[in-house]
């Protein structure tokens, strides 16, 4: 953890106390200068290469679905710095494939078959990262196994498959193994610090718009990817598209906001040898969305986007080239009023308003940089009259939880946890029957997600991604 400003000044007037000559004092300023980018450069790497804890007896077993790409992020990393979690097997449909991965990435058992692994009594959890379309049959096998389940969002394919799942005995019955959708951005302090900023800050009002915005350059996924293939329940809306209707939700405190209009970019003619057209499948996609209040959403979601960077060369130039920019979320609040009765100052007649615009920069990655941008603009008029208008603008940056966050309990948290990390914690937490951060997806939350997606493809003329015929 790096130095804050009372210790900075500290140590600088302890320096100037003990009569330090001035070399020793401008070397010593020149140091703490430059501590925000040693404590950026600390984090980052503190964050790819986590601390390996000494494991309890009691850790937690985890066994992985799928020798995925996102584990060694989603999982293997922040399993390291956890005494209670152990990474401990693997199964996917290539044993081939299983036993590279297992050897990279340290993990001692290897599967013959998925079933294999839920067989094994040494599992106590699962992580689950398949192709969308399977996460409900796998989901509802490992619950039955009794094994707790972190599921990759989106949790399943469509509405049907949520509440087949989330409502099945399996999950509702006392003690029933837990089950989480992994949203791993909302477990960060980053974003609850955002929702704080919007939901209980005095200066807050009403959310009356809020976007969200997130892309991945052209070329970033191949167009084979699973992402691009309808019956693997794939399309943006299913990947970025779930991760920036999540946050509209929490911001518009709707768990089913109407979907007023939603459109897409489809996929271009495949150019690989021997795939097919897939013309339910969205490359990209845009909806706006009201809540019960009457709050504007709106979000923009794009995996293959392209034109207008770099900025300064014409248009006609780099319409074709991959294009980059920051995932953001953008909420304009409505007027405040700020109460000043019981100030000598205020006049009879006189009202004092504030209305806040708050951006969050980086809330999927905000470990790496974060930026929470609030603009409070106060405005003093006599009636109907303006007297007085400013802005007070102020940066934020929260990458672990308050001293007195509930979050903090058990010394949880730390400035290079990632928001995976952070998430693991409270998964622990939920199994051992713990207080932690109270952050939490429950099933009523990830149903409501689901329906919601449904809808946004249904107004866009698109087809609900296809049900699983598994049952149990």
């Amino acid at each position: 953890m790096g130095l804050g400003q009372s210790q900075t000044t500290e140590l600088l007037e302890k320096l100037r106390g003990r009569q330090a000559d001035i070399k020793d004092i401008i070397n010593t300023e020149s140091i703490l200068y430059t501590m925000p980018l040693l404590n950026f450069l600390h984090r980052i790497y503190t964050s790819i290469r986590p601390p390996t804890a000494p494991k309890q007896d009691d850790a937690l077993r985890f066994g992985l679905l799928g020798a995925s790409n996102i584990a060694p992020l989603a999982l293997i990393a922040p399993a390291k710095s956890h005494p209670e979690v152990i990474v401990a097997a693997v199964a996917a449909r290539d044993r081939k494939k299983a036993e590279a991965y297992a050897k990279k990435h340290q993990i001692p058992i290897v599967h013959d078959s998925y079933q294999a692994l839920l067989d094994d009594p040494a599992i106590s959890c699962v992580y689950i990262a398949l192709p969308n379309s399977l996460h409900y049959e796998w989901a509802l096998r490992a619950l039955r196994a009794g094994k707790h389940v972190l599921l990759e969002k989106p949790s399943v394919s469509n509405a049907v498959e949520a509440r087949a799942l989330f409502e099945h005995p399996l999950v509702t019955a006392p003690n029933a193994p837990v089950l989480l959708e992994a949203f791993h951005y909302r477990f960060h302090p980053a974003w609850q610090t955002f929702l704080s900023l919007i939901r209980r800050d005095p200066l807050a009002g009403p959310v009356v718009r809020a976007s969200v915005y997130q892309y991945a350059p052209k070329g970033f996924m191949p167009e084979d990817d699973i992402r691009f293939q309808y019956a693997l329940a794939g399309g943006c809306m299913m990947d970025f598209g779930t991760y920036n209707l999540s946050c509209l939700r929490q911001i518009l405190d709707d768990a089913r906001p109407e979907v007023l209009s939603a459109s897409y970019r489809g996929m271009p003619p495949p150019r690989k040898k021997g795939l097919q057209p897939e013309p339910q499948i969205d490359q990209a996609i845009t909806a706006t969305y009201r809540s019960r209040s009457g709050a504007i959403g709106h979000l923009e979601a794009d995996l293959a986007t392209a034109g207008g960077f770099p900025a300064f060369l014409p248009a006609s130039w780099t319409k074709n080239w991959p294009s980059i920019g920051w995932p953001k979320c953008v909420i304009e609040l409505g007027e405040k009023t700020v109460d000043e009765s019981s100030s000598s100052s205020s006049t009879e007649g006189t009202s004092h308003t504030v209305q806040r615009t708050v951006t969050l920069w980086n809330h999927l990655q905000p470990t790496f940089y974060h930026r929470i941008d609030v603009r409070d603009t106060h405005t003093i008029r006599q009636g109907s009259q303006v007297v007085r208008r400013w802005t007070e603008s102020k940066q934020i940056k929260a990458y672990d939880w308050p001293e007195k966050h509930p979050g903090r309990n058990n010394n949880s948290g730390a400035a290079w946890w990632t928001t995976y990390r952070y998430q693991l914690e409270e998964f622990v937490h939920r199994v051992k029957g713990r207080a932690g951060s109270r952050v939490w997806i429950d099933g009523a939350d990830s149903i409501a997600q689901m329906e919601v997606i449904d809808r946004t493809y249904e107004k866009a003329g698109l087809a609900v991604r296809p049900t699983s015929s598994f049952t149990v």
